[in-house]
């Protein structure tokens, strides 16, 4: 009885320790295929999902261009160890990724200069139009487009106003919408 029971103790060891092996093996290969991922500027690797189960890796996650899915599958296919890939990587262009990170920075950054320079437009318009006198003015800015509304007291004034903005620098375009108070003297 003894001669069969410690055979089947040491198999059920040997059993328990194979499959604490392969648990061992899984994570090994997850951290190698993030790390690998992570390392390469052509991938996402905070928006890829790396999973290993038996040597097959799933990943999964959201990036913008089909090229970064499959650097992404080529990465976790040359990673040792890994047996099979299952890529459940979607492709979403409005996602921000290694492959447009400096378009959509770029994009971010000219809307941001643009509110800017209006506010800067605005501010220098509104100045010009009180240091010459003219004020009851309403003025908007969108991109270098100036609207002028409200009442003045003169159509010299509603001239003066356009002459200002159309002078002002950023300005690419002015519409003119003043109007001239109707009691108002010439």
């Amino acid at each position: 009885m003894k001669t069969f029971v410690l055979p089947m103790i040491f198999a059920v060891v040997l059993g328990v320790a194979g499959c604490s092996s392969q648990a061992v093996d899984d994570s090994a290969i997850t951290v190698k295929v993030k790390s690998k991922l992570a390392a390469d500027s052509k991938t996402s690797a905070i928006k890829i999902g790396v999973e290993t189960k038996d040597g097959v890796v799933t990943l999964s996650g959201t990036v913008p261009t089909a090229t970064e899915k499959d650097e992404a599958d080529k990465i976790a296919k040359n990673t040792e160890g890994v047996k099979r890939v299952v890529n459940g990587i979607t492709v979403n262009p409005d996602s921000l990724g290694a492959t447009n990170v400096r378009e959509k920075a770029g994009e971010a950054a000219k809307d941001i200069r643009e509110d800017v320079s209006d506010a800067t437009i605005l501010t220098k318009l509104k100045a010009k139009l009180i240091a010459d006198g003219i004020t009851g003015t309403n003025i908007d800015v969108d991109k270098g487009e100036v609207v002028l509304k409200g009442q003045v007291d003169d159509a010299r004034k509603k001239a003066k106003a356009e002459d200002i903005a159309k002078n002002t620098a950023g300005v690419k375009n002015v519409k003119n919408q003043l109007t001239v108070k109707k009691n108002a003297s010439s």
